[in-house]
């Protein structure tokens, strides 16, 4: 099972990391398939929640569930905005990677 650290290596495999801003979420995607996401919510306060994660189980024990927080907690859509994170995965992923947090603080 190949272990990815970066999108640029998951994407070597067919493996991206879409904004799908309609539907509020990242999502991971091969093959015309959607299987993952993490789901945030804008508060009327401006701040941000990542309230919902999910991946395939499939994708155990690969990375991509790291890559997609990453990836979602570095966009423009984060940035500058108070984090909250109601989900437990990125709750987890920003205590282990604080820089993410940026100038805001997370909840």
């Amino acid at each position: 099972m190949a272990k990815y650290l970066d999108a640029v290596s998951a994407a070597a495999d067919g493996y991206t990391i879409e904004h799908d801003q309609r539907g509020h979420r990242f999502t991971i995607n091969h093959e015309d398939r959607v299987l993952g996401e993490a789901h945030y919510s804008l508060r009327t306060d401006g701040s941000i929640d990542f309230d919902h994660t999910l991946v395939d189980p499939s994708l155990r024990g690969t990375g991509l569930s790291g890559v997609l927080a990453q990836l979602a907690l570095s966009d423009d859509v984060a940035q500058g905005r108070t984090i909250h994170a109601s989900c437990w995965f990125i709750a987890g992923y920003l205590e282990k990677h604080p820089e993410l947090r940026g100038s805001s603080a997370a909840q």
